[in-house]
Order: C-alpha cells, then sequence, then structure tokens
C-alpha cells in the first residue's frame, strides 16, 4: 500500500475541516523551514530536527574530500541527512502502549 502526502492532507483537511489550499500552502512552509533548517547544518556539529513526535532528521556535514583512485576525484562537500524513529513509536506502532477507551 502506498499513501501519498496528496492522500494524508486530504485526509486531514477533512478530518479537521480545513480548507485544503489553506492545508498545502501550511505544508509547503513547513517543508521550507525544515530545508532551511538542515541547510544551516554547520561542519563543527551534527544537527537533529524532531519533525513529528517520534520521527527526526539526523544531518551531518561531510567535507570535501579527494579520491585517489587512477583519477584524482574531488567529492564536493555535502550536507547528509537520515531520518531516525524512535523506539518509543515503533512500540506505540506494534501496540505495546495501548490508550485506555475514554
Amino acid at each position: 500500500m502506498i499513501v501519498t502526502q496528496d492522500k494524508l492532507l486530504r485526509k486531514l483537511a477533512e478530518k479537521e475541516n480545513i480548507s485544503l489550499t489553506a492545508l498545502r500552502r501550511l505544508f509547503r512552509s513547513y517543508e521550507e523551514i525544515i530545508f532551511n533548517c538542515l541547510k544551516e547544518t554547520a561542519p563543527s556539529e551534527s544537527t537533529v530536527l524532531k519533525v513529528l513526535d517520534g520521527l527526526s532528521l539526523e544531518c551531518s556535514y561531510t567535507p570535501e574530500k579527494e579520491i585517489h583512485t587512477f583519477d584524482k576525484i574531488v567529492c564536493k562537500p555535502k550536507i547528509w541527512a537520515r531520518p531516525k524513529i524512535t523506539r518509543y513509536y515503533n512500540r506505540k506502532l506494534n501496540g505495546y502502549y495501548e490508550r485506555p477507551n475514554p
């Protein structure tokens, strides 16, 4: 099963009774803020961005380096991002933390 971003936004708009256009604009702004925070990753430290409760992005800066093979290859500096899901989130997903019914 593939659940697209569009389907998620439509479900959220219906559930919260919000205009789909306003929700898309809000989500685009949220995504832009995330990218700007990730771009600010410094060579001296890693950046951890907690996107959702239980889901985060960890970024590290990789400096320019040369690879010596038959040719001299220069790799440009880059920011490398990895998603992380907490143990709590996985356990909650698998039903270890059941919420009592009100």
